[in-house]
């Protein structure tokens, strides 16, 4: 759900990585976090989990040129794999204007990857998003290991329609900018052309239960700025849009809507800073019982 602020005369989108369990989706945004090409942006904030060593979800914000004389923010976002988490995803996928679908390439992945499009598909709905109308691209992760599918083969199970797919070895940095740019651009083509993307016959979601078990374990923990080390020491891709991939789009938001945009959006920040502090609150008491023990 594009968002403008006036008062600043920003426009932000908001951009989803989503796929099965350790696909690669963290790799990618720490690929794009650490791009010296990419100045301006703010603190990459992650949480551990206890099953999964994906982020819990990434928060990224980055300007990226102007659409008609507005600078233009993209919100890059994550969610966790596992099923366990169900709830987080459906939150972060709140308002999205976009989705980069990460399919692991392995073999023996085949039935996680389409278990886990069959689930974004789902949620999407649940959050009254066309899955047919919004901005997706397909990245076919892990193209460096042997055993992994032939595109075609993927297509053949994944991509039945017109989705942009890009191949890539994100732990490598490849094909990690090329998704973004593709991803970037799809969101541009549905603002300039006016695509609706509101499922108007699904209920509205409702608030979530953040009492309710979200993912947040014992071992939780809360980072700035922090990556998997596996994926840090490698390259990353270089100039990572070439051209500005903003230019010669002006029309794109009823101001009309900036209301009910703003308050989905306060609902999503709502929502991930009562995890945050969710975690925070489970983080301390267990180190105070490292403490208690240690002392004993």
């Amino acid at each position: 759900m594009v968002l403008i602020n006036k008062a600043i005369n920003e426009v932000t989108v908001k951009l989803v990585y989503y796929g099965p369990g350790l696909c690669g989706k963290t790799t990618n945004l720490e690929k794009i976090y650490g791009n010296p090409k990419l100045e301006n942006k703010g603190k990459m904030i992650s949480m551990s989990t206890e099953t999964d060593r994906t982020l819990f979800f990434d928060f990224m914000p980055m300007e990226l040129g102007t659409i008609g004389g507005q600078k233009v923010r993209v919100q890059l976002y994550t969610v966790p794999g596992q099923v366990f988490y169900d709830a987080t995803r459906k939150l972060v996928l709140r308002g999205a204007d976009g989705v980069v679908f990460v399919a692991d390439s392995q073999s023996s992945m085949h039935e996680s990857n389409l278990e886990s499009l069959e689930n974004l598909k789902t949620n999407l709905r649940l959050n009254r998003i066309d899955p047919d109308k919004i901005a997706l691209v397909l990245q076919y992760n892990k193209r460096d290991l042997p055993n992994v599918d032939s595109v075609e083969q993927m297509n053949a199970y994944l991509n039945p329609g017109s989705a942009p797919v890009v191949e890539a070895a994100a732990i490598n940095g490849t094909g990690v900018t090329a998704t973004l740019r593709a991803a970037i651009a799809r969101i541009l083509d549905n603002l300039k052309n006016g695509v609706d993307t509101t499922l108007y016959d699904e209920p509205e979601l409702a608030a979530p239960d953040m009492s309710a078990k979200s993912g947040v374990g014992a071992s939780s923990a809360v980072k700035t700025d922090v990556g998997r080390a596996s994926a840090r020491p490698q390259p990353v891709e270089e100039d990572p849009f070439g051209e500005n991939p903003f230019e010669a789009v002006s029309e794109i938001h009823d101001p009309a809507a900036e209301r009910g945009e703003l308050e989905a959006l306060l609902t999503t920040a709502t929502g991930v800073v009562r995890a945050l502090e969710t975690a925070l609150d489970t983080a301390r008491r267990h180190e105070a019982s490292i403490r208690a023990r240690l002392k004993g």
